[in-house]
């Protein structure tokens, strides 16, 4: 489901950015075989900011709904999750998979 950040250093105890989660669910879809084909233009004002490895990943949580930007334009993709993102993002993810 993931490689680590940066190599083979995991972070057990970093904050998860908005990114990494997307990162991570897409991997995990793939693992259990779910469908990634969705996918969305990253039309915010800090695109630009989105990481080149979450791209595709970004992509896709956006496309599937289940990643929003935070207001005003800004998707704010490295970012920490608040609590209450996760539990949407989670919620969001088992309604489109479960």
């Amino acid at each position: 489901i993931t490689d680590g950040v940066g190599g083979r250093r995991f972070a057990p105890d970093d904050n998860l950015t908005r990114e990494q989660i997307a990162k991570l669910l897409r991997g995990y879809a793939i693992y259990r075989g779910y469908d990634v084909s969705a996918s969305a233009e990253l039309a915010f004002d800090d695109a630009r900011d989105v990481s080149d490895w979450a791209l595709e990943a970004m992509a896709w949580a956006v496309g599937a709904g289940l990643i929003q930007g935070r207001g005003a334009g800004r998707l704010e993709p490295g970012a920490a999750a608040t609590r209450a993102e996760v539990a949407t993002i989670l919620v969001r993810f088992t309604e489109l998979f479960g």
